[in-house]
């Protein structure tokens, strides 16, 4: 029996809301499972279980998506990434070592940054060379709350690409990829507290911005 699911900490974050609407694509997120939980899916898929290893890679394959999405230039470029780092995630099980002051996520999002990062060292994340909105995949939803959806989206891309490339990465994987500042700073090798500051600042910067994008004139006043 599965353990209960564990509640997303950022839910209720603007931040983390427009950050859904990155993997709108890939579907729903798979609730979330406790960290015993996923422990013991970590051993099963070492033992060969291919179910065990279906839903580790359900559980993580969005939110990985969503903390690379704001570091590279397209979703075709995240969604590669995205792949090529869940394999890594579940051919390298072998390798992974529990550690105390980090949840498993914070070892699949580590793996999915490095991978973006050696793929895409040279770029800089931007919009299309047209800068037209994002294609929005629900068909079935009113015209009206897909365009809506498409702007937030797309001045979120534009905000992230603005900041410098450590907020952006540590923002990413806070309400992209949703870890604490525990496991985010096991990720990027920096201290919660110097973790929960730059959140703080790249807050106040994004929301700001973000706001002036989605403003009539489209932040050019």
């Amino acid at each position: 029996m599965i353990a209960a699911a564990m509640p997303r900490p950022s839910a209720a974050s603007p931040l983390a809301s427009l950050f859904a609407a990155l993997s709108r694509r890939l579907g729903d997120d798979a609730e979330p499972l406790a960290e015993e939980a996923i422990a013991r899916l970590v051993e099963q898929a070492r033992a060969g279980d291919t179910g065990a290893r279906e839903t580790l890679y359900v559980q993580y394959v969005a939110r990985v998506f969503r903390a690379v999405r704001g570091m590279l230039r397209s979703d075709a470029d995240a969604e590669d990434v995205t792949q090529d780092a869940m394999l890594t995630v579940l051919t390298s099980l072998n390798t992974y070592t529990p550690r105390a002051d980090a949840r498993f996520a914070a070892w699949v999002t580590t793996i999915a940054v490095n991978t973006a990062r050696r793929r895409f060292r040279r770029r800089r994340p931007e919009l299309t060379a047209t800068g037209e909105l994002p294609e929005t995949p629900d068909a079935g939803a009113d015209p009206a709350d897909g365009l809506d959806l498409a702007r937030r989206r797309r001045a979120l891309l534009i905000a992230l690409a603005e900041l410098p490339e450590r907020e952006r990465v540590i923002v990413s994987l806070r309400y992209g990829a949703e870890l604490n500042a525990s496991d985010v700073g096991a990720t990027v090798g920096i201290a919660p507290a110097t973790i929960r500051k730059i959140l703080e600042r790249a807050r106040t910067h994004l929301g700001a911005r973000i706001e002036a994008l989605l403003s009539p004139d489209g932040g050019r006043s």
